[in-house]
């Protein structure tokens, strides 16, 4: 199939394979583009990117998240050269990107090779059924307050998981503007999850997240956030962050949501796509008072106690603070962990852009993060 709003490009370039013996179909814009090729299941896509109604690539992204088209292989022809034109359209789903004018014998050559390669895989052997698809555990972090450790939580959690597990971990930072999961592991936040968030939430696809999920010397994976303040904004992104949450358990067989301090309407709005919550909380006085209204709050959301645990990370020795067993009596809740202080570990691994538990592996945080993440994975197995 030819997808051109161009006639005079449609007229020659179908009769150039007609006379390779291709038979052709055609389309002049992206959304006939999309009906016939669901209709008519076509073995390859010829596809212009700048189309009137709808971009090539907004077709692609529309094509590859339908199970009917999902494999069909797409050469993407465009006058367009720059490289992001061509990364982009190959994140959108493309296999190959050739650029206007192209000769006859490239594009022909293009053709043949893509239909060559799905004809080898169509024929060794009979088509199975397509695996069901896995969903992943996912875990959100936060607290009543910033400044308590919810970043430090959910990156040692995540390593610990997949040093006990061997599987899949993502570490996904839910805090545009105010996120520190970037900062902890030394990375930078690429244009692309900007980019992300600012199309279509209903556009968003697997594809796209997975290509903008990055993977730390330790193992895990990170889905960042913007990271600098003024892209705070990028919390009114609500449906495109739901999009994001729904998709990325089927990334991994763990998704951890660093979701920060309070309850913020992106918070609420992911809350569905969530198995499980940990609630950080420092053991001062202000802080228990405002873990209990949080609580209480996530109770109203349809969060009860069953789906909460609470980790109490202590910075800081002596002081006026409760103990652990005060902290469950005014919380009414078991702790789950008590993280001790370790300052000086802290300061290290964070100068490593390492979590503490590979700083120190041998170490008492290390074993505290063991204890937290084996309640965890007794529940999921």
């Amino acid at each position: 199939m030819i997808v051109d709003d161009d006639v005079e490009t449609l007229r020659l370039v179908g009769l150039m394979l007609e006379r390779q013996g291709y038979l052709i179909s055609a389309a002049d814009n992206g959304a006939r583009a999309i009906q016939k090729a669901i209709a008519e299941r076509p073995d390859i896509i010829l596809l212009d990117v700048m189309m009137p109604d709808m971009s090539g690539v907004e077709v692609a992204k529309r094509l590859r998240a339908r199970p009917e088209t999902a494999d069909v292989p797409i050469i993407m022809f465009t006058a367009k050269s720059q490289v992001e034109d061509k990364v982009e359209g190959l994140e959108a789903g493309a296999d190959a990107y050739l650029t206007k004018p192209t000769q006859p014998r490239e594009l022909l050559a293009q053709v043949k090779a893509l239909l060559n390669r799905t004809k080898k895989m169509r024929s060794t052997g009979p088509i199975a059924a397509p695996a069901p698809r896995v969903r992943g555990h996912t875990i959100g972090v936060l607290s009543a307050k910033g400044g308590v450790g919810v970043t430090t939580v959910a990156t040692n959690l995540a390593v610990t998981i997949r040093k006990l597990t061997g599987e899949t971990v993502i570490v996904a930072d839910y805090r545009p503007g105010t996120g520190g999961v970037g900062l902890s592991l030394g990375f930078n936040s690429s244009n692309g999850i900007r980019k992300l968030l600012r199309q279509d939430a209903k556009a968003i696809t697997e594809r796209e997240i997975k290509n903008q999920v990055s993977t730390h010397s330790s193992g895990i994976q990170v889905f960042l956030a913007p990271d600098r303040p003024r892209e705070a904004i990028y919390f009114m992104r609500i449906e495109q962050y739901r999009s994001i949450a729904k998709h990325l358990p089927f990334l991994a067989k763990f998704v951890i949501f660093d979701l920060g301090p309070s309850l913020p309407p992106v918070t609420q709005a992911v809350m569905e796509h969530i198995d499980e919550f940990i609630v950080v909380v420092d053991p001062s006085p202000d802080d228990v008072e405002q873990t209990k209204a949080l609580l209480e709050d996530l109770n109203t959301l349809g969060v009860g106690p069953g789906r909460v645990r609470i980790v109490m990370v202590n910075r800081q020795a002596g002081g006026l603070q409760l103990t652990w067993s005060q902290m469950q009596e005014e919380l009414d809740l078991p702790i789950a962990v008590v993280i001790t202080p370790a300052p000086e570990l802290a300061f290290s691994a964070h100068k490593a852009h390492l979590p503490m538990v590979l700083q120190q592996p041998n170490g008492l945080t290390a074993e505290q993060f063991t204890k937290l993440a084996a309640g965890i994975l007794e529940l999921v197995a």
